[in-house]
Order: C-alpha cells, then sequence, then structure tokens
C-alpha cells in the first residue's frame, strides 16, 4: 500500500488507500500563504526583519492536517476550502494571537467552517496547528459516536478553552502523527479515525470560551481593521491620525491603545506596514516593467531614501531584491 503519495494535483481527492504528505518552507508572507494547499489566504507581515516559513501537512481522505510556523508576526486573512470544518490550535507558548475581535489565550482552540473568510492576528514566533475536516463526514461520525449534532455545536461556540495538559497532549498528537517515523505502518482509515476520535475529544471536554469581561476588547479590534480599510481604500495618501480619530469616530488615545493592544504597533508605525506589504506584493506579483519608485508613489512613499530604508528593516532586504522569483 502506497501510504505517502508522491502526486499533488488535487490533495482532496484521494483514493482510499493513500495518504499527501510534504513540507513547503518560504522566505516571504504570500508565498508562505500560499503554500497551504486548497486555502484562500493574504498575508501581512507586521514584524521587522527577514521572514522565514514553513508548512507541514498531510492529506488524509477526508482530512487535512499541518503545522504552520514563522518567525515574524502576521495578519492573516484566510478562509479554508468549502464544506470542511477548520480546528486552529495555537501552540500554547507562543503568546497572544487574534482571531477577529477575540484574543486568543494559551488554551485556546479556533473552530471555523470552510468557506467563510476571518483574520488572524499571530504571535511573533508562533506554531499554528490545524485541521481541516470534511464537514459531511465529520458530523456523521460525531453522530453516529456522540449523538453530538454539528450544526448545534458550531453555533454555540467558534472558540473553545482546553485545560493545558489537555491542550498540550492535542498539540504533541497533531505533531506525532505528521512527524512520526512509523507513520507508515498506520493505514489511512486507522489515522483518519485516530483525527475525528480527537476532534471528539476536543469538543466533548472542552468548554466554550466566556464573554470577554470587557467590550472594549471587540471595539479596539474593529478600530484596528477599519484603520487597515482606511489605508487600502487611499493607497497613495496615508491618513493621519487626525483624519482616522474624526473618520472613526473615536479619541487619539482610543486610536493608540487599540492599535498598540492588538498588534503591538504604534498607529503610525501599522500604517507604514500595511502599505509597505502592498508595495512588497505589487513588487513580486504586478507588472514588472513599472519601476519601484512608480510602484512606491502609489502607495503614497514619496521619500524613496526613507522608503528604501522602512522597507529593508521591515522585510529584511530593498524593494530591489523584491524583483527576484519566490524562492523555495
Amino acid at each position: 500500500m502506497n501510504l505517502l503519495a508522491e502526486t499533488w494535483e488535487d490533495p482532496r481527492v484521494l483514493v482510499p488507500d493513500t495518504c499527501v504528505r510534504r513540507v513547503s518552507r518560504a522566505r516571504d508572507a504570500d508565498e508562505h500563504a500560499l503554500n497551504l494547499s486548497q486555502w484562500d489566504q493574504r498575508y501581512d507581515q507586521l514584524s521587522a526583519g527577514a521572514f522565514e516559513g514553513e508548512v507541514m501537512e498531510l492529506w488524509l481522505p477526508k482530512t487535512q492536517i499541518f503545522v504552520e510556523r514563522a518567525n515574524r508576526q502576521l495578519r492573516q486573512t484566510c478562509a479554508a476550502w468549502h464544506e470542511s470544518v477548520w480546528f486552529g490550535i495555537p501552540a500554547a507558548e507562543d503568546g497572544m494571537m487574534w482571531m477577529g475581535s477575540k484574543p486568543l489565550a494559551a488554551d485556546a482552540v479556533c473552530v471555523r467552517d470552510g468557506g467563510v473568510e476571518f483574520d488572524l492576528m499571530t504571535a511573533p514566533n508562533f506554531d499554528l496547528y490545524g485541521i481541516v475536516v470534511d464537514r459531511p463526514a465529520f458530523a456523521e461520525y460525531l453522530e453516529e459516536t456522540t449523538r453530538l449534532d454539528l450544526d448545534r455545536v458550531l453555533l454555540q461556540r467558534d472558540v473553545i478553552s482546553l485545560v493545558p495538559a489537555r491542550k498540550h497532549r492535542l498539540c504533541a498528537t497533531l505533531s506525532n502523527i505528521l512527524t512520526d517515523a512509523e507513520l507508515a505502518g498506520d493505514d489511512p482509515a486507522t489515522l483518519q479515525a485516530r483525527v475525528f476520535d480527537v476532534l471528539v475529544d476536543v469538543l466533548q471536554q472542552g468548554r466554550a470560551s466566556p464573554p470577554a469581561a470587557r467590550r472594549c476588547i471587540s471595539s479596539r479590534q474593529q478600530i484596528v481593521s477599519r484603520i487597515r480599510e482606511q489605508v487600502l481604500a487611499r493607497p497613495d495618501e496615508a491618513p493621519s491620525i487626525p483624519d482616522l480619530c474624526r473618520d472613526l469616530h473615536v479619541s487619539r488615545r482610543t486610536l493608540q491603545n487599540s492599535v498598540e493592544e492588538v498588534t503591538g504597533m504604534s498607529p503610525l508605525a501599522f500604517i507604514r506596514s500595511i502599505r509597505l506589504n502592498e508595495v512588497r506584493r505589487a513588487l513580486k506579483q504586478g507588472d514588472a516593467s513599472m519601476s519601484i519608485s512608480a510602484v512606491a508613489y502609489t502607495w503614497g512613499f514619496t521619500h524613496l531614501s526613507q522608503f528604501a530604508k522602512d522597507y529593508r528593516q521591515l522585510f529584511g532586504e530593498l524593494p530591489s531584491e523584491s524583483r527576484l522569483p519566490f524562492a523555495g
């Protein structure tokens, strides 16, 4: 039996006795986003320095298991494949992450339906485990084994809390499934049942996270999201702090506190990082005949020497180096 198949056409279309496993590495946030197969994703790098990321993933006939690692803080806009359910498990020691407006504590497990876009704000250096399961297959398995209705379960919670010891065991189990040298000794059906059993245990043993004690947690995340929308809406002119305060109907102090709490950056640094990520995206994916200075001007950078300095500080390379093809 060929457990680890060589092909990578559409890994969801697998024969019952086949598994597919691969490891992909990247030195660019957008390239890293593309390395997680069958997801629709867009990443912005927020913390400074040369980027390094890795995705290790395993496909079973009804399941995708992966661990995503990166050495820089990212804002991720993501959607798993349609007719699926995603369970996201940030490693407990990696620091604070956010899903939308919700802070993810060390005990958090995220749950979202596939095909629906959501935002993640990662820790500066993180391991994020993921399990994506075929929704009808898992719903049938859950009902048969526990009499629980998946639709009802998902309506009740999108963040589940696990006690620390159980969270660590969950991450260790996923790591073993991905990397165990004895993997070839298990057939796909056994691995599939093992993964489904892990998720059933999460749903039975986990508890829904209580509402945030302060409503300002959600409102601060919303402020950050609206700042990003404002920046993208006016690429040639970065909004000023007074403009943002007026448009968002908040005080300068509220704006400052919101951005610092959610991103760990000042508002001006956050705005600059958004614009620099768009420049990098244009340099790597846009019209190669367009000069670097023209791309920079498009995103409101009029002082080219300062632009080049800021670009190198954030990405660890000069804008001219970003014209090179992605490194694999």
